[in-house]
């Protein structure tokens, strides 16, 4: 059988303190055989870092942030492996050990998707199934990439439909770590987490009616502006589905791990 090839894609966004550290574990790896790294929009100096690794890393460059999803796409359509392992730009501590775990479930264990989750210290899960560590065939993403580019923060759950929990496994990247948005930007991570918790909630909500009491309440989310009355409203919620992600999504920014 021939032995599959393997295309890490980063999208990078701001992450001008970690993409370096990013960009060399992969470099280092052995079980890739090309990596890409796409610069959303940047307005820091994360693509003068990425620059730094122009010689061993495929780089695109969007002048204007538009989005994960987007950026995501944008690697996707000029990969040549045939996997495609998704990598956060800003995770400490990424090892060998951690991409194993990402693709031997594909590589050797059949599954359509794999879903990295970060563990923390406490052994609580953090939001495993928005989780940006993922691995697909590309040739399962290629049908879906005009889509994906509009999904911006709610792509890892556009994901997630796209295949069923038999063909998905979970796994645990235990001592892989990232920063929480408080910790890169106190002033406007509580305003990101809502933004883009709601934005999840949508694309759940577009994969299937949902009371009008719900998108009522997603509409007033946008509008709150601390955090408790947030975590309030998010429980008013009756679709469990939508409620779980938002719970979850908060907690990555409650706890500490």
């Amino acid at each position: 059988m021939k032995k599959l090839s393997v295309s890490a894609i980063v999208p990078a966004y701001n992450e001008e303190k970690t993409i370096g550290n990013v960009l060399g574990a992969l470099i280092r790896s052995e079980l890739l055989d090309e990596v890409i790294c796409v610069n959303d929009g940047s307005t820091d100096n994360t693509l003068e870092k990425i620059l730094e690794y122009k010689d061993e890393v495929v780089i695109v460059d969007i002048e204007e942030n538009k989005g994960k999803g987007n950026a995501l796409a944008e690697g996707i359509k000029i990969a040549k492996g045939d996997v495609i392992i998704f990598l956060d730009a800003d995770l400490l501590n990424l090892s060998d050990t951690h991409l194993e775990a990402l693709l031997d479930p594909i590589i050797n264990g059949g599954y359509r998707a794999v879903l990295g989750y970060l563990v923390g210290k406490s052994g609580f899960s953090l939001a495993s199934a928005i989780t940006g560590q993922r691995v697909y065939y590309r040739e399962d993403l290629l049908p879906h990439l005009e889509e994906m580019r509009g999904t911006r923060f709610g792509v890892e759950v556009f994901l997630n439909g796209l295949f069923s929990k038999k063909e998905t496994r979970k796994v645990p990247l235990h001592g892989l770590s990232a920063p929480y948005k408080y910790e890169k930007n106190p002033q406007t991570a509580l305003n990101e987490y809502i933004k883009e918790g709601v934005e999840i909630a949508r694309i759940i909500g577009s994969k299937r009616v949902l009371p009008k009491s719900d998108f009522k309440i997603l509409q007033e989310l946008e509008g709150i502006a601390d955090l408790k009355a947030f975590e309030d409203k998010i429980r008013e919620i009756s679709d469990t589905e939508v409620q779980d992600i938002l719970e979850k999504y908060i907690l990555r920014y409650v706890r500490k791990g």
